[in-house]
């Protein structure tokens, strides 16, 4: 399901478990976390879960598959819409992958917001009419507020008294992105014995810097600005080996063209590219 009903922890030199029944996250380590690190898993789950987006009532609507790292960003633009337009913006959102497979069954649908490399796949399979590029993202590093063990840059996640956790690499882009950086630097080595957790989506890699668990996740950008109150963003300091877009893609399977037609358009408006940027979106390779 989306990353509020599951969550998969992959512990090195200690044993995780999970269990998420509803929205609620539950996490047990071999060392027993005392009571408030327990109330801040709590407190940092129900955030994250957190949406004020409801689908309005009308006889006219988009039907969107929504990529859980855009899910807020386009919550907000999507709310907009419907205030402008009264057209109805339906949500199914999930991870990438668990997407693809309803697309590719040819059910119910109009757009699909994806990150790369989803709209190269849904074109390679003749699912995509078109698309409009709305940002990019990069990986970051995420630290407790002020930065208590100083770290400046990917590289600095190689000293010893770190605890780092990373997106896993069999289910995420920027865990391949992470691994790809790593097997070329002479330090990646070290980075990787400082991996204690890999989890399967980003919220959960996040989740254990909040609650102590790690000390530093690296992450996708747009968490940073979603939890720029708790946490301090650090830039990773190497060229990654590709720009990761995030794209709109209008799919065959749409039924409601005029109302998919002016959606897309909207994304790419002044309202939207200001809420995209604020959500931690590149627009360019140099933002």
């Amino acid at each position: 399901g989306g990353p509020y009903k599951s969550a998969c922890f992959v512990g090195r030199g200690e044993s995780y478990a999970c269990f998420c029944p509803s929205q609620m996250l539950f996490v047990r380590t071999r060392r027993t976390a005392p009571d408030e690190k327990e109330d801040a898993l709590t407190r940092a789950t129900m955030y994250q879960a957190e949406t004020r987006f409801a689908t309005i009532k009308s006889d006219r609507e988009v039907f969107i598959h929504c990529g859980n790292s855009m899910r807020l960003a386009m919550e907000e633009i999507a709310a907009e819409f419907q205030r402008l337009t009264n057209i109805a913006v339906v949500f199914n959102c999930g991870g990438g992958a668990e997407l693809l497979p309803l697309i590719e069954m040819g059910g119910r649908g109009d757009l699909f917001l994806c990150h790369d490399p989803y709209e190269d796949i849904i074109r390679g399979k003749g699912l995509l009419v078109d698309s409009v590029v709305v940002g990019q993202l990069k990986p970051v590093i995420l630290v407790p507020k002020g930065n208590p063990k100083g770290v400046t840059s990917l590289a600095a996640l190689a000293q010893s008294n770190l605890r780092v956790a990373a997106v896993d690499s069999r289910y995420a882009t920027a865990g391949k992105m992470l691994q790809a950086v790593l097997d070329s630097e002479p330090w990646g080595d070290a980075v990787r014995k400082n991996i204690m957790i890999e989890t399967r989506g980003h919220s959960d890699a996040v989740l254990s810097v909040l609650t102590g668990h790690v000390d530093a996740a690296v992450v996708w950008s747009f968490l940073a600005a979603m939890y720029a109150d708790r946490l301090d963003k650090v830039d990773c300091g190497v060229d990654f080996p590709q720009n990761i877009r995030v794209t709109l893609c209008r799919l065959k399977s749409s039924v409601n063209i005029e109302e998919t037609t002016r959606l897309m358009e909207f994304v790419g408006s002044g309202h939207a590219r200001k809420v995209w940027t604020k959500y931690g979106y590149r627009a360019s390779e140099q933002d």
